[in-house]
């Protein structure tokens, strides 16, 4: 908080906010992995769907195509 008389910042300010800035990074860090967890989760859950039948049979028209 500032100083009434200077406008400065009070002593001590500084370290204060030098110490917090690596919890923030911590914080940071903990986000990013929450966040890459959450994605692995629903990407794991797409990838043992089954394809559906419509697809597979464009994918065979496309190779049958493909072979002409």
């Amino acid at each position: 908080m500032p100083d009434k008389t200077s406008r400065k910042p009070r002593k001590g300010t500084r370290k204060t906010a030098a110490l917090t800035a690596p919890a923030r990074g911590a914080e940071a860090a903990k986000a990013d992995q929450y966040i890459a967890d959450q994605l692995k989760a629903m990407y794991d859950a797409v990838t043992v769907e089954p394809i559906p039948d419509h697809l597979l049979r464009l994918l065979d028209r496309l190779d049958n195509d493909a072979e002409k």
